[in-house]
């Protein structure tokens, strides 16, 4: 293979000699030669390349060593990553190891319902990813209903509440009627954000809860303490599977960086 770049003389019939001897390469399908030119040449059919066009440039740039369209691919991915399922994203990452979107795609993955992830794609996530996915889902829905159950506490009442024991009732009664049931709705279950916003417009029907004290707890509840260790623990195990499972290929050198450093060049060495 690659006999015309050798020393030897051209015969009839070698490959690469001309239009009918081509040189062929098994592994290079002529769709992913093509997408190599149009990054190459940076000249694009008006469309741009399709789904398959972005994993073959992919699967070129793994076999061929080619940063460029590594590049070209990856950016592509993460331009248009809200139009893929995040499964879907993860299961590229993990087979092309790509770490540019992993963090985002799998804290996308956490508002998915496990029943709704198909067999195969739990799959090709592995088994890391996976029993982390089903841990961490576990870990939030216990968190969830602690957070629907235990109201934050009323440190001090309003100088202004003048019955603190009917207030602090009322407040009990209001938490689980309203946000507990905002967050363990079994039909259509609510984020913690959605779920604030609904609670604090309930301000006409907050009963026996004096307004100041209203006031002060609805502030410590935008503060979203509580909720921040759910957003925490999902970005900290998003990180730790990135760091173990996502392992970047080095960049190759340029032929400038190679000339600096006095070794060949791929054509050279061809």
């Amino acid at each position: 293979m690659f006999s015309v770049g050798s020393q030897l003389p051209l015969t009839e019939g070698m490959e690469g000699s001309n239009d009918d001897h081509p040189i062929i390469i098994p592994e290079l399908s002529m769709n992913m030669f093509e997408l190599f030119l149009s990054v190459a040449y940076n000249s694009w059919k008006p469309e741009g390349p399709t789904h398959d066009d972005v994993l073959d440039l992919l699967r070129f740039s793994n076999k061929f060593m080619s940063q460029k369209a590594r590049d070209v691919a990856i950016n592509h991915l993460h331009e248009r990553r809200f139009q893929h399922k995040p499964y879907e994203l993860l299961a590229l990452c993990l087979e092309f190891s790509i770490s540019k979107f992993f963090v985002p795609a799998f804290r996308r993955l956490v508002e998915f319902r496990i029943r709704d992830i198909p067999g195969p794609v739990r799959r090709r996530l592995g088994f890391e990813v996976w029993n982390a996915f089903v841990d961490l889902k576990e870990l939030l829905d216990e968190h969830n209903r602690i957070i629907a159950c235990e109201e934050p506490p009323i440190i001090t009442h309003s100088p202004y509440c003048t019955d603190n024991t009917a207030c602090f009732i009322d407040w009990r009664q209001l938490w689980w009627n309203s946000m507990a049931r905002f967050l363990l709705d079994g039909r259509n279950p609510q984020k913690f954000n959605e779920a604030i916003e609904r609670f604090q417009e309930l301000g006409p029907e907050i009963g026996r809860v004096n307004p100041e004290c209203w006031k002060t707890l609805l502030q410590t509840v935008k503060k979203a303490t509580a909720f921040c260790l759910a957003f925490d623990l999902v970005e900290e195990t998003a990180q730790q599977l990135s760091a173990a499972l996502i392992m970047e290929p080095a960049p190759m050198l340029t032929k400038a960086e190679l000339d600096t450093l006095g070794l060949p060049s791929h054509e050279e060495i061809l």
